[in-house]
């Protein structure tokens, strides 16, 4: 299902000037750890209804807090698995969100689950079936990862000029996609129902 020509069809939907605006000019900074670019890009990447980016909520502020309290221990050695200790039950969209920032790994929420798992097992979750939960996020991450650089690889063999940002926004893009067609479904099924 995904090759080159889905990546570039799917990413060229992905609303650019966010990562123009919000990620491109703060990432860098914030993989060297500086406190003001890791809020810029986590307020890029909240979740919730709302522009972006978006304040974050009391518990989102205060899993922020203990990432900037800890920061030092996760630029050091073995700061993956720290990170990933210290976020095993709680926070998993963001924390997965500060590992791709870390340490350069994909990132991984509801709509590229979505992606994953058509991929994988040839059927589409619901939104819900789909969301990042504790205390299995690492777990699945991993999976997820393995399978995005399988597909990375894959993709740009036909095409060496996508980028792993590229097929991020795809699969996003793709993924939210699939949720707008299962609330048109349910939408239509209801107003059938009611004549």
């Amino acid at each position: 299902m995904i090759n080159a020509e889905f990546v570039r069809k799917w990413s060229s939907g992905y609303p650019e000037q966010f990562d123009h605006n919000h990620y491109d000019p703060h990432i860098l900074q914030a993989r060297n750890g500086d406190k003001e670019a890791l809020r810029k890009v986590t307020e890029w990447k909240n979740v919730g209804a709302g522009p972006r980016p978006m304040r974050l909520s009391r518990n989102k502020e205060k899993a922020f807090e203990k990432l900037l309290n800890n920061i030092t221990h996760y630029l050091g050695n073995g700061g993956q698995g720290k990170l990933r200790t210290d976020f095993s039950r709680n926070a998993p969209v963001l924390a997965i969100f500060w590992h791709h920032v870390l340490f350069q790994t994909p990132i991984f929420d509801v709509y590229t689950h979505m992606a994953y798992h058509r991929d994988k097992a040839g059927t589409i979750l619901s939104k819900s079936d789909a969301k990042i939960k504790a205390p299995d996020h690492w777990e699945i991450y991993d999976q997820y990862r393995a399978w995005f650089e399988r597909v990375l690889r894959r993709v740009q063999v036909e095409d060496n000029f996508i980028s792993e940002r590229q097929l991020d926004r795809a699969l996003f893009c793709w993924g939210e996609a699939e949720v707008k067609k299962q609330r048109t479904r349910k939408s239509s099924g209801r107003r059938i129902r009611r004549r």
